[in-house]
């Protein structure tokens, strides 16, 4: 087994990420179409969507045509975006991501916390859902300038009517807390 972390980065660099990427959608749209997603208690499906694969001109035309395909309404489609998209790639993305947005997907900024940070891109980005990275997440219970930082950015987020999800939820009481919170 190759780590995505591995192979994602290699596919990137490659230029096999934008097929590599279609092919996944596809397979997560054949599921659905044969196993609805609410028969499990699922509103939607979360899809990672990498930064090469954002920059990509007819990636909105491309997955359009492939939930059109499955029949797929756009509403069971979220797609998750990381913070590292470039000066460059932004205007690509962005268009992307109004075209997928206007026909019905929704996003996710993912992985809040690491990387660059940036509170423009919760700005900038016409995201519904910002999901705190797993470490940021373990910082909450562990340290309390972690948890006074993510107070604010809680407050914050929640302020623009975003929802947050926070990733590395281990314990009930963990649980509990974040729910509490409207996370």
């Amino acid at each position: 087994l190759v780590a995505p972390g591995i192979f994602i980065d290699v596919a990137e660099r490659n230029g096999s990420i934008v097929k590599l990427g279609q092919v996944v959608f596809e397979k997560v749209c054949r599921f659905l179409q044969d196993n609805k997603p609410e028969q499990y208690g699922l509103k939607y499906i979360e899809v990672n969507l990498s930064v090469v694969q954002g920059a990509y001109e007819h990636l909105a035309e491309s997955y359009m045509y492939i939930m059109k395909k499955y029949q797929i309404p756009p509403e069971w489609i979220n797609l998750e975006i990381t913070e590292s998209a470039s000066i460059e790639t932004k205007k690509v993305l962005l268009d992307n991501m109004k075209a997928l947005i206007d026909y019905g997907v929704k996003f996710s900024l993912d992985d809040f916390g690491t990387g660059q940070s940036n509170l423009n891109y919760i700005v900038e980005m016409p995201v519904d859902i910002v999901k705190f990275d797993r470490s940021m997440t373990a910082s909450y219970f562990e340290n309390g300038k972690a948890k006074y930082v993510m107070d604010a950015a809680m407050r914050m987020i929640h302020g623009m009517e975003l929802k947050i999800v926070s990733e590395g939820i281990e314990t009930e009481e963990q649980f509990e807390t974040m729910k509490q919170l409207g996370i």
